[in-house]
């Protein structure tokens, strides 16, 4: 039982430490964009979800919407977004990727396919395939108890 509960620690004591490194290496590699990694992300995700709102993009990035606002702020200054207003809701705005971003948003889908290769590249495809199911059951968990805890 000790060595089991050693063990978990242990799975999340790596796990925190090595998100926290893949963070600096992709927020390093970023900045040869001439973006941060939340940009990155930002730009990565409005890339799938065009004409979101503020608030969608933050509930799927799972960040406050504020958080999100200066970001969406200094991408905008950087011409690589533009808030348009909502045909239905005037209160509304949505985020689009202005011609730039779309260009910006293409290098980095190359970006991070080239990421993924250097991050990843000693790691096989079935210890891949098993790292992705039991880190998928973890956030799937964490989602739900932090759902139940917000009740």
């Amino acid at each position: 039982m000790d060595r089991q509960r050693s063990l978990r620690r242990e799975f999340l004591s790596v796990l925190i430490e090595t998100s926290r490194h893949l963070r600096h290496f992709v927020d390093q590699r970023a900045r040869r964009l001439g973006l941060t990694g939340a940009q990155l992300r930002v730009l990565a995700k409005l890339s799938r979800r065009e004409g979101a709102t503020q608030a969608e993009l933050a509930e799927e990035m799972e960040v406050r919407p504020i958080s999100l606002s200066g970001l969406i702020d200094k991408l905008a200054r950087q011409g690589l977004v533009e808030r348009r207003g909502d045909a239905r809701d005037r209160r509304i705005n949505r985020i689009h990727l202005t011609a730039a971003g779309r260009a910006m948003s293409r290098k980095i889908d190359g970006f991070r396919e080239e990421i993924a290769g250097e991050v990843l590249q000693q790691v096989n495809d079935a210890a891949l395939m098993q790292a992705s199911g039991v880190l998928d059951r973890l956030k799937r968990q964490l989602k739900a108890d932090t759902r139940m805890a917000a009740e």
